[in-house]
């Protein structure tokens, strides 16, 4: 059995070396996937020696093929999840300490399930000041078996679908309890590069719900620093 781990990025550079660094700790197997970054993502990136692959996603030429992005995206994130018996993909925001990484390890070692969700702990800074959430928000699949299921659809929301039927329940990832977590990064990254219209509005929309629905608390540092 062998677990690839995949981490996607797009203009990541706030973030993406505190995520680099724990996974590469605890992953034999880890690749970069880069989208398109013109920030200095890809020059961290290449201080790891790790694989670095850089994807140029075709643009949308009308209306009707304006999903093309997700589409290629789908293809990608299955050709790469083929290569293993098993794969954990982490966005380039997403930052987990060793601690969560070796518990992630261990779903992966018992395969109680065969696909397990993660939690988020939100960190964003406004105004200069650092401000973290320390509530826990379930999200989707993270960790899967690849030869059990595929992703049908990434955008607007990924869906993995079970490549064979009457799996059972044992497919499900667990959905109650969540004790693996990382830290993911609000509007902190893509701040070097000048965003289309349509994408700045979806994020005011956003700030305005992070505002209402979540609990936040200033702090000095990043919590996933010494």
């Amino acid at each position: 059995m062998n677990l690839g781990v995949y981490i996607s990025t797009l203009n990541e550079d706030v973030l993406i070396e505190s995520v680099l660094r724990p996974v590469v700790e605890v992953f034999p197997q880890v690749e970069v996937l880069d989208l398109g970054s013109r920030d200095r993502t890809v020059e961290i990136v290449s201080k790891f020696d790790v694989p670095l692959r850089r994807i140029k996603l075709t643009q949308p030429r009308d209306k009707k093929d304006r999903n093309i992005k997700g589409a290629q995206w789908t293809r990608i994130k299955n050709e790469y999840a083929a290569k293993h018996d098993w794969v954990f993909f982490i966005d380039g925001d997403e930052v987990y300490d060793v601690e969560n990484l070796n518990k992630m390890k261990a779903r992966f070692l018992d395969r109680e399930h065969l696909r397990y969700r993660v939690g988020w702990k939100y960190v964003r800074e406004v105004n200069g000041r650092k401000q973290v959430s320390d509530e826990v928000f379930i999200s989707g699949a993270k960790l899967y078996d690849a030869s059990r299921s595929h992703f049908k659809r990434a955008w607007p929301r990924e869906k993995l679908h079970p490549l064979k039927e009457g799996l059972g329940p044992r497919y499900y990832e667990p959905k109650k309890q969540c004790d693996v977590w990382c830290w993911h990064g609000v509007l902190l990254q893509r701040s070097s590069v000048r965003e289309q219209e349509a994408r700045r509005k979806k994020r005011e929309v956003r700030i305005k719900q992070y505002d209402t629905e979540l609990k936040w608390r200033v702090v000095d540092k990043w919590p996933w620093r010494t």
